[in-house]
């Protein structure tokens, strides 16, 4: 009997477990584990899919000794290993790894860690679309090859455009790993994606490899286009101008990410011999038949022990046939359709399925659409946010990360020391900020180059003046005879001064696409989310030049701020209320105009009451 209703769910984890080779602590964790959820739930669907949720969080924490005696959290077991075994698709499991957090109440840091880990997800989706759109435009599309070829041993053999193709993504996934601040950074990945192909795109002309080089490339020359015979460049080409030009990258931040952080790493891994080839700016020879073999090995067997050791997701999973089953979007089955095809049609499934996700937003009071542009047709991820970046940029050109000469006149009118007790504040709150910025995540990576976070420092001091100027500029107009006390007032207050720099931080980490979201900010620079709150309002009042998509970020905060984050324990929104005894506008104070509640109350019988601002500047 028990063999026709199939095995229970305590043989399917033991069977999963064994396929995992799970150490018995981390099982016996997962199982209680799951043992009491069981009880105090009702799990729909598939046990296992629960039970691989159960699995992975006991695997993430659990503590293993190294040989060195310290111990590390995480036992090496990778999240695809345990959804490829459990035949959960990565979708499914971002779905129900959320409802298991929240019965489990996993404390927020893990919280954390996943919404970051789906970030990495929807960041390599984008990338690998993008990858994939400029090796076919750059290179020869990748053609697979016959199983009776793949057999074969040929040492001598030069690379193919289809091991060219796994090559370059498997290199730039494990590079990519090794950054923190650019694995979930949209723009810094998509920047060091331009790096990669244009150091293949060096090695192949340098060497002649016209068999890899699409001949319909626009910079090809034209002697390797028409002539049998060609005498390489003496300086290897670059293309990055154009990549940029082409695929929405912006110059200077990809040769400073080409800089920073893809040439010292490429010689790093020559160094310890991860690579082949010559030491050189374009690492000429790493594609030649002496070494890509080698390189190509090496290169994947170092992934893959980077991905045990983070417990992450294998970015391998876009290159394989069946790359929708994994991941879990639909397929449509076609014989014309190649593997290659297919795995172009998975990364556009999952832009739309993100793009369907982030419509559902529902709209409350405080989304701020009058501040809102229209948004523009044919926009992708990545040119969402390069554009975010270069309007950044322009709003910021000619501006200095000192006191223009009207904030200086304002100074030396209210006096000169709060113009130096604003830069020392800045200072404390910039070292703070790069220290955290620079400082790596987890075990095998490296900390963010400091010249970048110095950049993004010069572009969030220069907008924090900029925003500071026309604040006072409006009060001067509004205030006139008594500009000066309010201007004294504001200048003073150091809790102003701390939220409206934080400000200006998150709004340039915003336009970046960086993975630090808030309430990162606020976290490090130790600034009260209520502080935080009462600038946002007058930014976007002040500065019109902010992106659409800016402005929805901050109303989202704001709401963030409003719902949770203020009414925390020990939050400053107490004292104020403290302050006011209390006395503050009532639900029929505030209620929007337009409701059907506001329009019952306000009929002749009550009077029209306008809606007030709750809280404002102190």
């Amino acid at each position: 009997m028990a063999s026709k209703e199939g095995p229970t769910d305590r043989e399917r984890f033991e069977d999963l477990c064994r396929k995992l080779n799970m150490d018995r602590e981390t099982k016996d964790t997962a199982w209680a584990s799951f043992q009491r959820q069981k009880e105090a739930f009702t799990l729909e669907g598939d046990s296992l899919h629960w039970l691989a949720c159960a699995l992975y969080i006991a695997c993430r924490q659990a503590l293993v000794e190294t040989v060195g005696g310290d111990q590390s959290r995480g036992n090496s077991v990778s999240l695809t290993q345990i959804l490829r075994n459990a035949d959960l698709s990565l979708l499914q499991f971002f779905l129900k790894i959320d409802h298991w957090m929240d019965m489990v109440n996993m404390e927020p840091s893990f919280r954390e860690k996943i919404d970051a880990l789906q970030r990495k997800f929807q960041v390599a989706n984008v990338i690998f679309k993008k990858y994939d759109v400029i090796f076919r435009d750059t290179f020869n599309p990748p053609v697979e090859v016959s199983k009776s070829t793949k057999g074969r041993k040929s040492r001598s053999r030069q690379c193919t455009p289809s091991e060219l193709y796994k090559f370059g993504w498997t290199l730039y996934v494990y590079v990519k790993g090794h950054f923190p601040h650019v694995n979930g950074d949209l723009v810094n990945s998509h920047h060091l994606l331009l790096c990669c192909m244009d150091m293949f795109y060096a090695n192949a002309v340098v060497h002649d490899r016209r068999d890899l080089l699409n001949s319909q490339f626009p910079l090809l020359p034209s002697e390797m286009k028409n002539s049998e015979t060609f005498e390489p460049p003496e300086e290897p080409p670059c293309v990055m101008e154009h990549l940029c030009e082409k695929y929405n990258g912006i110059v200077r931040e990809a040769k400073a990410v080409r800089e920073h952080y893809w040439k010292p790493y490429m010689k790093e891994l020559l160094e310890k011999r991860i690579l082949k080839g010559e030491e050189s700016d374009h690492m000429s020879d790493i594609l030649e038949m002496p070494h890509f073999t080698s390189n190509s090995k090496s290169i994947s067997q170092e992934y893959e022990r980077f991905v045990l050791l983070e417990g992450d997701f294998d970015e391998h999973i876009f290159l394989g046939d069946d790359a929708h089953l994994h991941i879990g979007t639909p397929s449509k089955s076609s014989a014309q359709n190649t593997p290659f095809e297919a795995r172009s049609r998975v990364a556009r499934n999952l832009a739309q399925h993100f793009e369907k996700a982030s419509a559902l937003t529902p709209p409350t009071p405080l989304t701020g659409r009058t501040y809102l542009s229209e948004k523009g047709p044919h926009t992708t991820p990545v040119s969402t946010a390069t554009l975010a970046v270069v309007r950044l940029r322009s709003l910021l050109a000619g501006c200095s990360n000192r006191p223009s000469a009207n904030l200086q006149a304002i100074f030396r009118l209210c006096g000169e020391e709060f113009g130096d007790q604003i830069d020392t504040r800045l200072e404390e709150l910039s070292q703070k900020f790069s220290e955290s910025y620079c400082q790596p995540s987890g075990e095998g990576t490296v900390a963010s180059a400091s010249c970048l976070a110095d950049d993004r420092l010069l572009l969030s001091t220069q907008l924090f003046y900029r925003l500071l100027d026309l604040i006072l500029i409006s009060e001067r107009k509004r205030l006139q005879d008594s500009f000066k006390l309010s201007a004294q007032a504001l200048l003073c207050k150091d809790d102003f001064n701390s939220s409206l720099f934080a400000c200006c931080i998150e709004v340039m980490l915003f336009s970046y696409n960086s993975n630090l979201c808030f309430p990162w900010i606020i976290q490090v620079l130790d600034i009260q989310s209520y502080n935080f709150y009462k600038v946002i309002e007058v930014i976007i009042k002040e500065e019109p030049g902010l992106s659409r998509g800016v402005v929805k970020h901050l109303n989202q905060i704001e709401e963030s701020i409003l719902d949770s984050m203020a009414w925390k324990s020990g939050s400053q929104l107490f004292n104020a209320l403290k302050a006011v005894e209390y006395n503050v506008p009532t639900y029929e104070d505030v209620k929007l105009w337009g409701t059907s509640e506001y329009i019952t109350k306000h009929s002749p019988i009550y009077p029209r009451q306008e809606r007030v601002l709750i809280f404002a500047i102190q």
